[in-house]
């Protein structure tokens, strides 16, 4: 756990710059809890259209110590919102690949991540000279690089927060507890849940809702989904010499507005029995989602753990399989 005091807090990079303000951010969320401010702080300066930093992991630790007290039920929820985000996001590099050799993604671990977190910066010293340089620019551009100790210490971050995956599932399921009216906050939560125990697709789906994509595990073709009521509706993706009504353009749009699957490519059997499931994290999802009031968040789960055959190489696939190289936590 990163000391507040760290001097290598400044060396932290974030959406916005580098992660010098970021402790006092941490300590005024402390003192007394604005939710505008933590907004900003933990959606705008600490992830960013799924990209994280080197300030995110190190804030980590502190927003979960915030969220512990008992009488903190709002800040527990929007911090559990934002860390299963973040155990959602932080494996994932681009699109759906998994970082390599230990890495989180945003977290510089060698000088030469390191210096790419500046590029943004360097691009714009390029520009011109009567370029007015946004605050704070020629002061990240005279940080020194990182030392070895200091390389040591965002080694030390990332381990602190794999370490600290368990203890965001539990506060995931703390939180889903407290909201179990809520029509939407159950469902993010349960993907934080799944996420911090190595279901990174699962979690993904779960995080998208009743509409989204995936791509078949047989063949890779992208498939688009739409929940119905209590069904599961697919669309493949238009291709060559396939049957006619599969050449119509916005064959999910349509139905989606329509609010009927008249042009569905075939639907999902779901999962209804949990007998001899040898995966105990499906039977607690499961569990956890039936005690939920919104009943579109048990039937997302079953349907995301359901099959279907696939319209283009006709195998039948599971629509989230156990993911192979998510790491453990």
């Amino acid at each position: 756990m990163l000391q507040l005091s760290d001097p290598l807090w400044c060396k932290l990079n974030t959406a916005y710059g580098f992660g010098k303000d970021i402790p006092l951010g941490l300590v005024a969320l402390a003192e007394h809890w604005d939710e505008v401010a933590a907004r900003d702080l933990m959606h705008g300066e600490l992830i960013h259209q799924e990209t994280c930093y080197g300030a995110t992991y190190a804030a980590a630790p502190y927003l979960l110590k915030l969220a512990e007290p008992d009488c903190n039920v709002v800040q527990r929820m929007d911090i559990a919102v934002f860390l299963s985000h973040l155990a959602l996001c932080a494996f994932r590099v681009s699109g759906r690949d998994t970082p390599a050799n230990g890495s989180l993604n945003g977290l510089a671990l060698t000088l030469e991540s390191w210096e790419k977190t500046r590029d943004p910066y360097r691009s714009k010293s390029g520009q011109g000279t009567t370029m007015q340089k946004p605050a704070g620019h020629c002061e990240i551009m005279d940080l020194e690089l990182p030392s070895d100790d200091e390389l040591r210490k965002f080694e030390d971050i990332r381990d602190s927060f794999l370490a600290l995956l368990p203890d965001i599932g539990s506060l995931c399921e703390r939180t889903f507890h407290e909201h179990l009216e809520d029509e939407y906050i159950p469902r993010y939560l349960l993907s934080g849940i799944a996420a911090t125990e190595g279901r990174g697709e699962l979690a993904r789906l779960l995080d998208s809702g009743e509409d989204g994509s995936f791509a078949c595990a047989a063949c890779g073709t992208s498939i688009d989904y739409i929940l119905f009521g209590d069904f599961m509706a697919l669309y493949f993706e238009n291709s060559e010499g396939g049957p006619a009504h599969t050449q119509e353009p916005d064959r999910a749009l349509r139905d989606w507005e329509e609010g009927e699957a008249k042009r569905a490519d075939c639907l999902v059997k779901a999962l209804d029995d949990l007998e001899d499931q040898a995966e105990p994290l499906v039977d607690r999802l499961i569990s956890l989602a039936r005690q939920a009031e919104n009943p579109s968040v048990e039937l997302l789960l079953r349907n995301f753990l359901g099959e279907f055959r696939c319209a283009e190489c006709d195998e039948t696939c599971k629509v989230c399989a156990p993911d192979k190289s998510s790491p453990e936590p």
